[in-house]
């Protein structure tokens, strides 16, 4: 599903020259002007569609400090994405109730038809991905207020907010020693001080549930540190996929950027969650 972008001769051009692989674009949403970057391929062409990957960050984060600490948005126009990472108003994405609409939300779907109609953006590809807060809000962009969204890349949070209305292909990541969001259940931590998570294995169970997966996850140890459980046989060609970082915090596996052990927890060389994240999408069918 080609866009209306196709044909028109791309600005920004290919973006590979600046230096976390993205430029600052801006756009208006509900009167207000917003920002984020924008990283395009350098083998763009405006006949041919391009997946788009939706990238949000973390709680009291930005943009630019997403860009470079993901790597996302330089290896995914490296691998033939569009990647656009919006900023949040007072670095905070909102997470509304059921059947709310919000400016964040609106940012989003304003995203799409802006893209869309400067890029030849392949309407059936578009995903979305993020980190602690971001990650969360990727789970509203892909169930709220359309399901259209092709899959998600969740990292540090992964819990299911709304009811989707079908199968929506997920590859998560998460720590053991995430102290912000835990990763058992029933543990408490920083994200929301004495009150008990629903922990990460019970989350992928309820989108293998949503999915239609089978109940029962197929495990390997794929990396040393690393647990990997994927449930397959899913609805529509779904998958549901998670990758247990033991003794991990709440980072972004594989970023070149280490943040502080003492209050985020360890990061792991052993997996990239963008090179993983890239190639789950490239996997999946379209939308």
């Amino acid at each position: 599903m080609p866009s209306p972008g196709c044909g028109r001769a791309p600005s920004p051009g290919p973006t590979a020259g600046d230096e976390f692989g993205d430029v600052v674009q801006g756009i208006t949403v509900d009167g207000v002007r917003r920002t984020y970057r924008l990283a395009v391929p350098t083998a763009y062409r405006p006949h041919r569609p391009t997946p788009l990957i939706l990238l949000f960050h973390g709680s009291g984060s930005n943009a630019v400090q997403q860009s470079a600490y993901s790597g996302l948005p330089a290896a995914g126009a490296g691998a033939g994405y569009l990647v656009a990472t919006p900023d949040a108003v007072q670095g905070n994405w909102d997470l509304a109730p059921p059947g709310a609409q919000t400016g964040d939300q609106h940012l989003v779907v304003a995203l799409e038809r802006d893209l869309g109609s400067r890029y030849c953006v392949d309407r059936s590809r578009i995903y979305a991905a993020g980190i602690s807060l971001g990650s969360e809000f990727a789970t509203l962009a892909a169930c709220d207020p359309a399901d259209h969204i092709a899959a998600v890349g969740l990292v540090a949070a992964e819990y299911l907010l709304r009811p989707c209305r079908g199968p929506v292909p997920v590859l998560a990541f998460h720590g053991t020693a995430d102290p912000i969001v835990p990763y058992a259940t029933g543990a408490t931590g920083r994200s929301v001080p004495g009150i008990a998570v629903v922990g990460v294995l019970q989350n992928l169970e309820a989108w293998a549930a949503l999915d239609r997966c089978r109940t029962t996850p197929v495990v390997s140890t794929p990396a040393q540190g690393i647990v990997r459980r994927v449930w397959s046989g899913c609805d529509d060609g779904s998958v549901v996929e998670l990758y247990t970082v033991v003794g991990g915090g709440h980072t972004w596996p594989g970023s070149p950027i280490v943040l502080s052990t003492a209050t985020f927890g360890p990061t792991t060389e052993s997996i990239s969650a963008t090179h993983l994240m890239l190639a789950f999408f490239n996997g999946r069918p379209p939308r």
